[in-house]
């Protein structure tokens, strides 16, 4: 059974390297439940009651990473900047980003993330009625350096209920190169178009979770199942020049989000009650629509 779950993990972890759609973009989890994992990696000591000093439970460091795939995120520009029926311009692509955490007293945690990104936006623009598919024009970008900030805390515990409310507020940026441009279905050399592609997103989340410890037949886990709510907005500043003739400057006007209010549902599992290892997986709907896995380790 053990080996079935570690088995399953595998193959989800290659699911995503063979799509290529990996990414690290706002997961609020990663994990959701601030005070686990207990055991330290480098430390080996116990569950956090029975063995850890004063001073080890008030401040912990930890690691983590996140892979993300965005599949679509539709994108809020003036009425000339429109993707054909759909009338908006929409992004995806895929975020890799290591997040460093300093979690204190087990309430609050600031961390910090570092990483790669790679994102590909599309629209149409500037001829009055774009319902025709030529009209689509392509920005996609190399991967580039992205980074980002935040906080998260513990506001609320039910402790009777075993349920918690937390919020999250993060920014994240990315300044990226732009790979390959096409319009209406023709190439565009990127050489002398001038090309920028920089992105800037905010998020503020509140989620609902719950722990379970789990008796399996060959040891016990804990799963933390949650969900909740986001508040986020965006500037996609994405311009290019068109040589033509005739030359022609196209831009995104930096774009925002469409919709602002998104939800999600995700999932931390810690395989053992001893590891130092949290695993994360985690959905997101309404104002895009994105999957991601997670890992995260205690020092």
């Amino acid at each position: 059974m053990k080996k079935s779950f570690i088995l399953l993990l595998y193959v989800i972890w290659v699911i995503f390297i063979m799509t290529g759609e990996m990414a690290f973009a706002a997961t609020v989890g990663n994990p959701i439940d601030i005070d686990i994992p207990s055991r330290s990696i480098l430390l080996r000591q116990q569950i956090i009651d029975e063995t850890l000093d004063e001073y080890e439970e008030s401040v912990v460091v930890k690691t983590g990473v996140d892979f993300e795939v965005v599949f679509n995120k539709d994108l809020k520009a003036p009425a000339e900047v429109r993707l054909g029926k759909l009338n908006a311009p929409e992004m995806e692509g895929q975020w890799n980003m290591a997040k460093l955490g300093i979690t204190l007293f087990n309430r609050v945690e600031p961390y910090v993330k570092l990483g790669t990104s790679r994102l590909e936006v599309k629209w149409s623009q500037g001829n009055g009625s774009v319902t025709d598919a030529v009209d689509v024009i392509e920005v996609e970008t190399d991967y580039g350096f992205a980074w980002g900030w935040g906080i998260k805390g513990v506001l609320f515990e039910l402790d009777d209920l075993g349920l918690r409310l937390t919020g999250d507020a993060q920014y994240r940026a990315a300044d990226l190169d732009v790979d390959d441009i096409s319009r209406a279905g023709s190439g565009i050399s990127t050489s002398n178009a001038g090309a920028e592609f920089d992105v800037e997103e905010w998020q503020f989340s509140i989620a609902l979770s719950k722990k379970f410890q789990l008796p399996l037949r060959w040891q016990d886990i804990y799963i933390v199942p949650y969900t909740g709510l986001t508040l986020s907005d965006s500037v996609v500043d994405v311009s290019f020049r068109d040589t033509g003739p005739p030359s022609e400057l196209l831009s995104l006007f930096d774009a925002g989000n469409d919709s602002k209010l998104g939800m999600f549902l995700g999932l931390d599992i810690l395989t053992d009650l001893k590891s130092a290892f949290l695993f994360n997986i985690e959905a997101r709907f309404l104002n895009e629509y994105a999957l991601s896995l997670g890992a995260t380790t205690k020092f």
